[in-house]
């Protein structure tokens, strides 16, 4: 079994998988959610401004400009995680 997702890592997911406009099932598929899961996330990123809901045929998300930049400062920060989990890896224990 994977590693536990964090809350940050499932909301920039979310946020990708809306920036050209989605239904909820693709974010569940492609977030690997389920339904009553990916409620309260969507509803906290439409609270915030950061995703909005297109009534239409299908009701459609899409990643506002805000959303857009929260995005990249996720993205930016889960980089260099990345690398300060490297550079500890390397470094001799004791």
């Amino acid at each position: 079994m994977g590693r536990k997702r964090y809350k940050d890592q499932i909301l920039c997911k979310i946020l990708q998988v809306c920036v050209g406009g989605t239904s909820k099932t693709q974010v569940i598929y492609n977030c690997n959610l389920n339904f009553h899961t990916v409620v309260p996330y969507l509803e906290l990123l439409i609270k915030n401004d950061l995703v909005t809901r297109i009534d239409s045929k299908v009701v459609r998300y899409q990643t506002t400009p805000k959303g857009a930049d929260a995005l990249w400062h996720l993205q930016e920060l889960e980089e260099l995680i990345a690398e300060f989990q490297d550079a500890a890896e390397e470094m001799p224990a004791g």
